[in-house]
């Protein structure tokens, strides 16, 4: 008996053993040939010279926040020199682009925590959802906007100064400054002149 189980065991071996041969296979991708070399192009002369300082822009610049035709302002600091291209511009200061907006009679008290979460934004009668966070965000806190069309979908950032509350672009310009009227409402307008009302 132990004959026979050994003989089988080494049938079933030999059968095992036969169904793994080796079959020669190439499983590599097939090589592109190379290509053959570019003739060169014909060279001609360097030439280099100076460029004319920059100056008399007539796109327009910048000017606390809003876009004016005409002459470009010039930095003093980098004036006549033309080796190297002006100083960059800063961040945003002071304002924000908008000027302040008077206060409304009775313009109530604004705080970061009080104006958190969800609110229903209306400008120039488009309605959207707004969205104010504690993140911090630049020099302000995390803001955006869904929905929204006109300035407010520009909307990334917020902050408050003194009693407004200034929506403020991805460059920190303001976009709108508003005022609490009551408990949940907050009003004013947007840079463009429409008027912004937030609610929930």
């Amino acid at each position: 008996m132990v004959q026979k189980v050994l003989i089988a065991t080494a049938i079933a071996s030999v059968l095992a053993l036969s169904a793994c041969q080796r079959t020669s296979y190439n499983y590599s991708q097939p090589v592109a040939p190379q290509p053959q070399p570019l003739t060169p192009a014909p060279a001609g002369q360097v030439q280099s010279s100076n460029l004319p300082p920059p100056g008399g822009a007539q796109q327009g610049t910048y000017n606390s926040g809003t876009y004016q035709t005409g002459q470009a302002q010039v930095d003093t600091a980098t004036a006549g020199n033309t080796g190297q291209f002006p100083a960059a511009p800063g961040a945003p200061t002071g304002n924000g682009g908008m000027g302040n907006v008077a206060a409304p009679a009775g313009a109530m008290q604004l705080s970061n925590a009080g104006l958190v979460g969800s609110w229903k934004a209306n400008e120039g009668g488009v309605q959207c959802d707004m969205f104010l966070t504690l993140t911090n965000l630049g020099e302000g806190l995390r803001g955006g906007t869904r929905g929204c069309t006109g300035g407010l979908s520009t909307m990334k950032s917020w902050g408050i100064n003194g009693d407004q509350l200034v929506l403020n672009d991805a460059n920190g310009y303001a976009i709108a400054r508003l005022y609490k009227t009551a408990e949940n409402r907050i009003e004013g307008t947007s840079s463009s002149g429409q008027q912004v009302v937030l609610s929930r």
